[in-house]
Order: C-alpha cells, then structure tokens, then sequence
C-alpha cells in the first residue's frame, strides 16, 4: 500500500511539473506577445508625432497600422517637453513591468537600449531652457530645407500631405520663437555671434524666393509618380509655390526678425557650463550622444592619450620619410568621382565586411545657397520599408577638395553610414530599434571605416598610417575643444591658445572656437564612438588572440546594431566567451 501511494504521489508530482512547464511556457509567449504589443505602440507613438518623421521612416505606414494621420510638424515648447518627460517616465515603468528573463535574447537587448534611453532622456528633460533646436549646422532651420527637398513622393497622397506640412512650417517656427522668447527672459539665450550665423544662414535660403530650390525641383520631383494629369501637376505646382511664398520663406524671415530683437540678451558668453545646471547637462548630452558612460574626465583622458600616440606617430613616421608631408599636401586617390569611388569602395571592403547586395542610391549636391552652411557630404537614412533606395548629398562648396573625397565617401557610402544603415535594415529587427538614435555608434563606426579606408586607398603604408593618425588627431583635437569650451568654461583666448601649435592663425582658431561654442557636443560622438569601437576591438583581440578575425568582428558589430557601448561589450563578452569555447573544443 505504501508503494502504491508513493507510485502515486510521483504520478501527482509528475502531473504538476507537467502542468507547471505547461503554464509557464504559455505565460512566456503571453509575456513575449504583450512584451511585443507595447514595442509596436511605442513604435507608432514615436513615428506619428509628426508627419516628417513618419514620412522618413515608412515609405507604406498603412503596413504598419498607421493611417488617417493628420499632417503636422508637431510643436516645442516647455509644456510639450514636460510631456515627453511624463511620457518616458510611463514607458519605462511599462517596460520595467515585464519579465526581462522570460523575454527572448534579441527581445532582452531591445529592453537593455529602452530603458537607458528612456533613464537619460529623463535625465536631461530636468534641464528644458538648455535644450537648443536651432544652430550654424545642425539646427533644424538648416536642416529641414534638405529634409522637405528629399521628401520622397511615393504616392499622389504624399505630394498633399508634403503641400500641407510645407504649410505648417509657419506655425513651427513661431513655437521655436517663442520658445527662444522664454529662454531669453530666463537667461539661456544663445550669444550674439552664434545668433548672426544663424540668420545668415536664413537670409542665405530665402535671398531669391520666386527661384528657391524647393519650388525649382519639384516639377522634376514629381515625376515619378505615374497617372497624374498635367492639370494635376500644374494645380500641384501652383500649391508648392504657394506653400513656399506664405508659409515658409515668411517663417524663416519671422525666425531672422526674432534672433534680431533677442540678439544683446544673453547672459553667458561661454560654453553650455557657463549655465546654471550647464555642466551637468553637457555630461548628460554628451553621454546620450556618445552611446558611452564614461564621465567627461574619462572622455577626456582617453581623448589625450589618443591624441598623443597619433603626434608620436606623426613625428615618428615624419622623421623616418621626410617627403609624408608633400604626399599627403599631394595625395591622388584612386577614385575622384563620388559614383566611381562609391563601386571602388564597395568592391574593396569584401575581405573585412559581410557581403552587402547591391543597392541602389544616388549622389546629389547640396543647392547653392546652403553650400556655405552644410558639411562636405551627408547621408540620408531611408525608410525602414524602403532601404534599398539611398541618397547622399555632396557640398560642392569650393572650400571643399573634391579631389579628396575618397574618405569621405567611405565616411557616409560604403563602409560608412549608408552600408551600415541598409545591413541593419536587412536584419529585419523590430522597427523600435530603428528608431533609436545612438549617435555615437553611427558616427563611431563612419569615423572607424573611414580611418579604414586608407589602407584600402593604393597608398604606401607609411602615407596609409600618417594619414589615420593625422585624421583622428584631428577628431581628438575637436574633442577636447569641445569639452574645453562646454565642460570646463574655455575662453576665446584660452581656444586660440590650445591651437596655437596646431594652426597657422589665430583667425583659425577664432573660427574653430566659433563653430564649437554654436554646437556642443557635436565631435564627441565621432571621436569617442571611435574609441569605444577600438577599445573593443582590443578586448576581441587580446581574447581570441591568433583566431581573432577582423571579418567576423565587424560582423558582430553590424549584426547588434546602434547601441550604447556598455551594452554592446556585455554581449560581444558573451560572444567571445562562445568563440573561446568553439575553439577549445577544436582543439
């Protein structure tokens, strides 16, 4: 009998681990199915808020759940921040509602990236009047005439919704202005200087309105969509002039008019530090932009060590051939041509990149009167749902060499942002992670490729190590202007000092001080995201030593995607941990 009953009792136990595994998979797959519903909300809450984002990142919304949404640029302001604010707190309560073991591996580093966005945009939310939208080069006013010239026409729904958020262009600057306003009356207000480029850039878009490229283009823009009548196209143009006539040039000329009456009211000369609240702030956006936790003093140590192994390079390699100075003065690329270099690239990167099918994409150049204010070159990021169609924009500026595009090139094609951008996009993750910008690690990896580039360039390896070292030099020495001027209160005179040994003219160094006090934080993510990038490709080398592979690595780094840094090495910890492990076993 008490066999039987003991028989029993393990029947009964055996029926409850059953039952057990049984509810907890199926609780799994519901934790994972809500998990994946509030992804999806997040996603759409984020796309929707206005209609240019939505419209630069799906080409077919619709697919997505998304429709009947009504065109808007959105607004900004204090109230519309504390918002944001109240919102980030909310999602990151929901996420942190959720099982993170019982989520799936790829489900679990989609969480990991949320919740330190959601935590550091509630950090920086705490500092509003430090928030600044516009800027010489990438503030929104100099940035949306490129967006609104690229705004792709898939549909003849698109030509009207792009007519119309043409039409709200008016009613966003005035938030900006009022924004500005209040800035000003609290003291944050920008400097004069930073306030005159700003308004030079305006007047420089709006000098010829009637020939403007945003009513000159769009004849030719139009023509890819089929079946429209030419009553259509003419009504369409006539719509487009309009919208450019009485929304958008009077909105720039508006935005001149309040720069101007707010222009004296600054109460800071300096650098974001010279703020109450500046310095706290500055660490907070740079670590946000940057995708690295280190501090501002550990940036800056790392920046200084770099710096000074690339001068001990400089001078070593200078020293053993006196004639790097000429070649690099006359350096010929193999490839001048943005479209030639492009293939050049592609057919190069094989040995030490996953192969990339071919995509489609095109080189334009920026309109003549934004030459003066853009960058050298600029990719576009496509829709999630239309990845294979890509577009990068070459200032032809005659300050820029064209002749010396090559690395440039590889900066923002191939192996650069648009390579990365697309091989992302193929992986087919959730479109959450998509739209999470980490600066760093975009800018990191262009900056990491690009430095690549010159040893793929046909150059001797003495030219091919001074001009990486020379580069990246350069990126550090930005660097720690930028952390000089914004974390530790750098004068003019104190810029012009540092660089002393690095220019010919202190006009030289007035300007680089005056680009950098106009857009903080700007070349950090560039130089610390290459950091970062190194200081794991050094934890992959000294781990798997003679099996480590420079192929397989980048892999790993484009497979995970744009991430923070410490978030990227817990995993890439793990992979080589697997790696070590495979290759004990094949020995």
């Amino acid at each position: 009998m008490k066999k039987l009953n003991r028989l029993f009792a393990l029947f009964l136990s055996l029926i409850l681990v059953i039952s057990l595994v049984g509810c907890k998979e199926k609780t799994q797959e519901d934790i994972q199915k809500s998990y994946h519903t509030f992804l999806d909300k997040l996603f759409k809450d984020q796309v929707t808020s206005d209609s240019l984002s939505l419209h630069y990142t799906l080409a077919n919304p619709e697919n997505y759940g998304i429709k009947n949404i009504k065109p808007t640029l959105g607004t900004f302001s204090i109230d519309q921040m504390k918002k944001d604010i109240i919102d980030a707190e909310n999602n990151r309560n929901k996420l942190q509602e959720f099982n993170y073991d019982w989520l799936t591996k790829e489900d679990q580093i989609t969480y990991e990236i949320l919740n330190d966005v959601f935590s550091k945009n509630l950090a920086i939310g705490t500092y509003p009047y430090l928030v600044e939208q516009l800027g010489p080069t990438t503030g929104l006013q100099a940035q949306l005439p490129i967006l609104f010239a690229e705004y792709a026409f898939y549909s003849k729904d698109d030509i009207t919704t792009y007519i119309k958020l043409l039409n709200c262009v008016d009613d966003y600057f005035t938030s900006l202005e009022e924004f500005e306003k209040e800035k000003s009356q609290k003291g944050y207000f920008m400097t004069d200087d930073i306030a005159d480029d700003i308004i030079a850039q305006c007047q420089d878009f709006i000098k010829s309105p009637e020939d403007n490229f945003l009513i000159t283009s769009f004849k030719e823009r139009m023509e890819i969509i089929p079946d429209l009548t030419d009553k259509e196209k003419s009504d369409f143009e006539e719509k487009n002039k309009a919208a450019i006539l009485t929304s958008v040039i009077p909105a720039y000329h508006s935005l001149i008019d309040t720069l101007i009456s707010l222009k004296g009211s600054s109460k800071n000369e300096n650098g974001l530090c010279g703020f109450e609240g500046g310095k706290e702030y500055y660490e907070l956006k740079v670590q946000s932009s940057t995708g690295s936790s280190k501090t501002i003093p550990e940036m800056k140590r790392s920046l200084k060590a770099l710096l000074n192994r690339c001068l001990s390079t400089i001078t070593t390699l200078s020293i053993k051939d006196p004639t790097l100075y000429d070649q690099y003065i006359n350096i010929t690329f193999p490839e001048t041509e943005p479209n030639a270099t492009m293939e050049y690239l592609a057919a190069q990167i094989t040995k030490d990149f996953p192969v990339l099918d071919s995509v489609n994409y095109t080189v334009k150049y920026v309109p003549d009167s934004l030459e003066n204010h853009l960058s050298p070159a600029m990719y576009l990021v496509p829709p999630i749902d239309f990845y294979t169609e890509n577009c990068i924009y070459i200032n032809d500026n005659p300050n820029f060499d064209m002749t010396k595009l090559f690395p440039t090139i590889a900066h923002e094609g191939y192996p650069g942002h648009l390579y990365q951008n697309v091989y992302f996009r193929k992986l087919n993750k959730h479109p959450i992670r998509s739209v999470i910008n980490v600066t760093g690690y975009d800018e990191g990896w262009a900056t990491y490729v690009e430095c690549y580039s010159y040893g793929i360039a046909g150059l001797s390896q003495n030219l091919s190590d001074f001009l990486k070292a020379n580069m990246i030099a350069v990126h550090c020495l930005y660097s720690l202007t930028d952390i000089g001027i914004h974390y530790e209160e750098w004068t003019k005179e104190e810029t012009i000092d540092f660089w002393s040994n690095y220019v010919s003219s202190p006009e030289d160094a007035e300007g680089i001080y005056n680009s950098i006090l106009g857009e903080p934080g700007i070349y950090l993510p560039y130089c610390v995201g290459y950091i970062e990038i190194m200081e794991l490709k050094s934890l992959a080398k000294s781990t798997l030593q003679e099996n480590f592979r420079l192929k397989d690595f980048h892999t790993f780094l484009l497979d995970f995607g744009p991430a923070p840094y410490d978030i990227i090495e817990k995993y890439l910890k793990n992979w080589l941990t697997e790696k070590t492990g495979s290759n004990s076993e094949k020995k």
